[in-house]
Order: structure tokens, then sequence, then C-alpha cells
């Protein structure tokens, strides 16, 4: 029998047939597997609250209006099997508003509903990649990418690698490494874009993907570009879509969805936009692999973007109502980015966080944290990955290696702060405040403030931001 899978084994789980080889190339989405990790460590009562810096769920709950209509769908036994690529109502609506938000032509036939933003990554890498073609993976970025990747094409997985600024331990994609991965690399037939991105909660602006468009003239490539967190921007900054770019609609299979905007991430819903011979393609695949998104689903995504009618039941337009509610969600989200980012500067230089841009995620560096002579002599802690568990079994710190999102992630945490703010997002901080002053103190070094000034310094915040 060939070499079983890791995940496999570490839990002696032994086939009594032979599996594909190619699981062992297969990864996965660590959040899943350490939010188990984290359920565990509540029931086991060690700690009175486990503060949840890990999670990528929304925290705001799914607006009303939303489940109303989803509610008044099944009162009128809306269960039967759905269309297979969407009711043209429902296609037409997001083609409509994606059109006039992206100031470009989006037809129906562009448009194909599936369950949640995942199955459109997997379906290109089985239609558009062919033996001996070539992979271009974000790095640090969100790992189902290089995992589907990888379990189609392994080997043929290439990292656009974040340029990092060792001074300021900041990262940053730079189209020139792009521009250098494809011409040292025959072959490259997808790209991977995703912005607002996870993990870093960076944000992709408009000239650097005019240069990327620039690239895919040239070498004719094709491009997964995932902006499910669009609408979660700060700072004044506003999203640019690749799509929007004039001709690469015809070179992009576009995943959005209702997940993030719309807090609806267990419902599983959402969307792509593509060039009309890929989504014909597929359909079919979708045929196959779930039948249809259910009938209830796709009037609310329907219902989300327009007046939806369905065999004679009418179902007004919640557009502009659950438009004002999520807004003031991303406001609480962008407060909760630019108090978590400034309240981890104060250790700096021992921490350094990034600026608050987009999604909800901060990624700041512990590079310096992890060379303290009492993390790695006494707490035998040498990287971030064991530094995230000791935050978690040691102090009741729920965050993610940075280094599970990828290579250029060593030395990082990623933080997500979609968390309710009070029950977890400021407590949580000044706990991880205090425990890396600790940490500090402990290695026989002056930490930039001290446990007596947390509470006045975060309160700062708190005023600033909350107040």
């Amino acid at each position: 029998m060939s070499q079983l899978p890791k995940f496999l084994t570490d839990k002696n789980l032994i086939p009594n047939v032979t599996i594909n080889p190619a699981l062992n190339y297969l990864g996965t989405e660590t959040a899943f597997g350490f939010g188990a990790e984290v359920i565990a460590v509540e029931a086991s009562k060690k700690f009175s609250q486990v503060y949840k810096f890990h999670v990528g769920d929304t925290g705001p709950k799914t607006p009303q209006p939303i489940i109303d209509v989803a509610i008044q769908a099944l009162k009128d036994k809306q269960t039967k099997y759905g269309h297979f690529a969407g009711y043209p109502k429902v296609r037409e609506n997001i083609a409509k508003y994606w059109s006039e938000l992206r100031g470009v032509e989006i037809k129906p036939t562009n448009i194909l509903l599936e369950p949640a933003g995942k199955s459109p990554i997997e379906l290109a890498m089985q239609v558009l990649v062919a033996p001996g073609d070539k992979i271009i993976v974000q790095d640090p970025g969100y790992p189902v990418y290089e995992s589907l990747a990888e379990f189609y094409h392994h080997g043929q997985v290439l990292h656009w690698q974040a340029y990092k600024d060792e001074e300021k331990q900041t990262l940053e994609f730079r189209v020139g490494d792009l521009q250098k991965l494809i011409e040292e690399n025959e072959g490259v037939k997808l790209l991977v874009i995703n912005t607002p991105q996870n993990p870093t909660g960076m944000v992709i602006g408009r000239e650097k993907l005019e240069a990327v468009a620039d690239l895919v003239r040239q070498y004719k490539f094709f491009v997964i570009f995932d902006d499910i967190y669009d609408q979660i921007t700060f700072g004044g900054r506003k999203h640019f879509s690749f799509i929007s770019i004039p001709g690469m609609l015809d070179w992009t299979i576009n995943l959005n969805g209702y997940s993030k905007n719309y807090a609806m991430t267990g419902w599983r819903l959402g969307f792509v936009v593509a060039p009309e011979w890929v989504i014909e393609i597929f359909g079919r695949l979708a045929i196959n692999k779930w039948s249809c998104v259910s009938r209830v689903n796709q009037i609310v995504a329907g219902a989300i973007y327009g007046d939806m009618e369905l065999d004679g039941f009418k179902y007004p337009s919640i557009k502009t109502q659950v438009q004002e509610l999520i807004n003031k969600d991303f406001v609480e989200y962008e407060k909760k980015g630019q108090f978590v980012s400034e309240a981890l500067n104060l250790l700096k230089p021992y921490v350094v966080c990034n600026e608050a841009e987009g999604a909800f995620y901060l990624y700041p560096s512990f590079a310096n944290i992890l060379k303290l002579s009492y993390v790695k002599d006494e707490l035998k802690i040498e990287n971030d990955k064991q530094l995230s568990r000791w935050f978690l079994y040691e102090r009741g710190i729920a965050t993610l290696a940075g280094s599970d999102f990828g290579k250029m992630g060593l030395g990082y945490v990623r933080f997500s702060y979609a968390e309710d703010r009070d029950i977890h997002i400021i407590p949580g901080i000044k706990h991880i405040l205090n425990t890396v002053i600790e940490l500090i103190e402990k290695s026989g070094q002056t930490a930039p403030l001290t446990s007596h000034d947390v509470d006045t310094k975060v309160n700062e915040l708190i005023t600033r931001y909350f107040a």
C-alpha cells in the first residue's frame, strides 16, 4: 500500500483498500481544526474565558430582513430542487447589481450560484489546469488555494511571496516579483489573487491590479479573483475589482458571495462571475457535484439585490434595508481593526502590527518575541506555531500561526477581530498585552509599557474608537 496521508495515520485510521495517493498533497484550512481545539480548551474549564481571535467567521448575525425572506420562502413550501445554475431572475438580479458596481457589462449567463466561495477554486483547478500547467498562489495566503492546487496538480504550484521589509517587519505583494516568477517558469495557467486579503487584511489597489492585467495580456493566464470581503475596506479605501479592467472579465473567475459581507457564513451561499464558456462547464460540473443550491437560498440570493418572483410567489427586494444594516457592521469592523492594531503596536518593537486595511484580519509580527531568551530557553518555543499553541493552552488566547498561511508567515500571528468587542476584543487585547509583557520581563528586558500601564493605555484607545 502506498504511503498513507498523515491526517489519517495521526489518528491511527488505516484504510482496508488502496486509496488515492494524491491525498498526501491535500492540505486543510487550519482555522477549522484549531477551532475544535479551542472548543476542547473551553470545555476543560481551565480558563474562565478563552479569548477568540482565531475565528474567520463574522461577529454580526445575519440581518433580520434576510432571515424573514427565508422564513417566508419556507412558508411558501419552496423546498423542491432549485435551478442548477441559479434561477434566471436570481442571476439577472446579481448581474444587474454587479454591472453597476463594477462598471462592466455582466450578463446572467456570466453568473453561477454555488454553495459558498470555495467551490469555484476546485472547479477552476479541474477545468483550466492541464498536466504541466502551473498555478501561482499568494504567500502568505488563504491555505485552501494551495491545498486544492497541490491535490489536483502536485508539484505545479508556485508562490508569489510577499516582500518582507526586515526593518519595519511589514509585508507587501510586489508585481515585479510576480512578473519574475512568471518569466522564470513556463506554463503558468492560473494566478490566485485575494483582496481584501485573508490572512493579512491587506488591500491590493487599482495600480497593482492594472499591472497584473498587463501580465495577463502578455502571458495569457487566468486569474481566480477572490474578493469575498469586497465591501469591508477601511481608511477611505475603495475596493477595486479585477473585472473592472477592460478585457479582464474574459480572463477571470471571480468568486464572491454572501458569507462575509452579509454575515451569512453558515448559509453556504456564493456565486461566481466568469466568461460564459467557463460558466457552461462549471454548470455541468455543478450538476455532478451538488445538483443545485437550495431553492430557499436562491430566493434569498435574488432578494438581496432586487425583487424576486418564483412559482407565483413574490419576494420584494430587501437591498436597501440590508445595506443600511451591514454598513453599520463595516464601521464597527473598522473601529475594532484600528483598535487592535494600535493596541498591539504599544509593544513595538517586540510586536509589530500592520494597519487595518480591510476584511477583519491583522497579521502582526511576533518575530522579536520568538527571540526572547525566556521564550526560547525556558518555554522551548521555537516558532509561531508553537507560540500559537502556547497562547491557547497556557493563557487562553486563541490565534492562528502565521506560517499556517505560508512560508512568508513565519514569525507572524493572524488575529481576527470579528468577534464581539466587549466579550473578546477589548478584554482579550488587555490579556494579550499583559501576557507579552510577562514574556519580555522574564527575559530580563524592559517592556515598552508595564502591566500597570495596560488598562490606562487601552482605555485611551477605547475612548478614541468606541466612545
